[in-house]
């Protein structure tokens, strides 16, 4: 690309003014500004590197003007993103800032320092060679004049350092927005906030309840039909549940039940009898409906060999307040020498205290 008159001078100008300042300079603290930009952008004039921000000064269409994040120093760096890979300056409506060569009115490729960063950006409006520039001029207006730090190749925008400028239709003629130089502080979002509400509930002394059995009236055994096992009448079916309610909160002793059987009459020759030691009887505790805890269920009783009383379940102490539901799995087995029929006889089942 040739250079023209203006792009030699901002070369000498620049060369000049890296002279005296001896090094570069790293680049400053950014304060975000509050038309969005990453940072303020100070003007200076690209020939000479004077400062170009004087309230109310009105730059030229065609001015050479660079940028720079410095008040003072024309030749300190902006900041990039890391992973930047291209920059560019731009003009453009506000809001459109960070939409890339696909989003701004009018742009031109610049370049990165061998640390990542940018030094004097021209932003000059005529400078912007790709777009609409001329259509800017022609029609004025409010628009942002900056550069952007952009990767895949100026689609992408990552930050964007730029001022609001304010341009006379025809003319191009235009004033720019002055630098926030205080730090926004961003408003602090406060944490858990604490407070304590004072809680003195009234408590009433608890009631001791008392022990109980629960048979359900009429109860009866179910069994089945009988059949024989070794040439023997066997017959096998269930108690029916029944339930231990303990409500003796405060003491909690626990409790013992035990179970009585009577023996077995038939039912049509009240003198043709079977002993109550042909009942076999397995306890066993049903879970469903069951609160209590620290409930066994007492060992089984053989049919053929089982006794006339004997522990059918028991509570622990301290454990068992609640509900205790019991049942269990019935055998009779009729000696060989009896007549078939139906046996009556009756269990009784008692609970105490420990």
């Amino acid at each position: 690309m040739k250079l023209n008159t203006k792009t030699r001078t901002l070369a000498v100008g620049a060369l000049s003014i890296a002279l005296l300042a001896g090094t570069g300079v790293a680049a400053a603290s950014a304060v975000v500004q509050t038309n969005g930009s990453a940072g303020a952008v100070y003007m200076y004039d690209a020939a000479d590197g004077s400062a170009l921000d004087a309230p109310g000064y009105s730059y030229g269409w065609d001015d050479q003007v660079v940028g720079s994040p410095d008040g003072v120093d024309p030749m300190v760096d902006f900041s990039c993103p890391a992973g930047t890979t291209n920059v560019y300056t731009f003009a453009t409506t506000p809001g459109t800032e960070l939409g890339g060569t696909n989003g701004w009115k009018a742009f031109s490729p610049n370049s990165l320092t061998a640390t990542g960063g940018v030094l004097l950006p021209n932003t000059t409006p005529s400078g912007q060679i790709n777009g609409t520039g001329p259509a800017i001029k022609a029609a004025g207006g409010t628009y942002s004049l900056g550069f952007a730090c952009t990767i895949n190749n100026g689609v992408t925008t990552v930050a964007a350092y730029y001022r609001t400028a304010t341009i006379t239709a025809g003319t191009g003629a235009y004033t720019l927005s002055r630098n926030d130089t205080t730090v926004v502080v961003p408003p602090v979002v406060p944490g858990p906030q604490n407070g304590t509400v004072a809680l003195a509930p009234t408590t009433t002394g608890a009631v001791n309840g008392v022990l109980a059995l629960t048979v359900p009236a009429g109860a009866a055994a179910s069994f089945g039909t009988p059949s024989l096992v070794n040439n023997k009448s066997t017959t096998t079916g269930t108690l029916g549940n029944i339930t231990v309610n303990d409500g003796r909160v405060l003491t909690r002793e626990g409790w013992n039940l035990s179970a009585t059987v009577a023996d077995f009459k038939n039912s049509t020759d009240a003198t043709n009898i079977i002993s109550k030691s042909q009942l076999g009887v397995a306890p066993k505790l049903v879970v469903a409906g069951t609160s209590a805890t620290g409930v066994t269920a007492a060992a089984v009783q053989v049919a053929g060999a089982a006794s006339g009383t004997y522990n059918f379940a028991s509570g622990s102490a301290a454990n068992t307040v609640g509900d205790s539901v019991l049942n269990a799995d019935l055998t009779f087995v009729a000696p060989q020498d009896k007549a078939a029929g139906t046996y009556t006889s009756t269990m009784t089942l008692t609970v105490v205290s420990k």
